[in-house]
C-alpha cells in the first residue's frame, strides 16, 4: 500500500478539470501538516468514470493510538481551508490505524454517485481524544 502511495505521488500534481474533459485519468498530491511532527500525504486519483480514489498516509501519531476519522471537507460558498476550518460539508474516507511506529494509511474507493466537488476543498485528519471524532490535528487544502 505504500508503495502504491510513493507511486502516485510521483506522477505528481495534475489539473482535474482538464484531464476530466479529455477523458484521462488525473492525479492531485496533497500535502499534509500537523501538529509537532505529524505530516503526511493524499493522494487522489480521479478516473473517466467519476470514481475516485483516496490514498492517505501519515506520520507522527501516538504508536498504537487506534483509529483516526478523516474526511474530505468542502463547502457551499467554495472557499473551504484548512485554516479556517469552514468545510460543513464533508465526503468520509476510510479511517487510519496508527500501527506500533505512529505511522497510518487508508485507501477509499468513491463511487461515481459520491459527487467529488472541484471546488476548494481540505482533507482534515481528526483526534481520537477525547471524542472519536475530535478537533482536526493533520489537515491539507487542495
Amino acid at each position: 500500500m505504500k508503495r502504491l502511495l510513493i507511486l502516485a505521488a510521483a506522477l505528481g500534481s495534475v489539473s482535474f478539470a482538464s484531464d476530466m474533459m479529455m477523458g484521462k485519468m488525473s492525479v492531485m498530491t496533497v500535502p499534509l501538516m500537523g501538529m509537532g511532527q505529524m505530516m503526511g500525504s493524499a493522494v487522489v486519483v480521479a478516473w473517466p468514470s467519476g470514481e475516485h480514489e483516496v490514498f492517505v498516509h501519515v506520520e507522527g501519531l501516538t504508536p498504537g493510538s487506534g483509529l483516526y476519522a478523516n474526511h474530505i471537507h468542502f463547502n457551499e460558498t467554495n472557499d473551504a481551508m484548512c485554516s479556517m476550518q469552514n468545510g460543513n460539508k464533508i465526503i468520509g474516507l476510510n479511517n487510519l490505524m496508527a500501527d506500533d511506529k505512529g505511522m497510518a494509511t487508508a485507501y477509499t474507493k468513491l463511487p461515481a454517485s459520491v459527487k467529488f466537488m472541484m471546488t476548494p476543498m481540505y482533507l482534515n485528519i481528526h483526534a481520537n481524544t477525547p471524542d472519536a471524532v475530535g478537533p482536526s490535528i493533520i489537515c491539507g487544502d487542495f
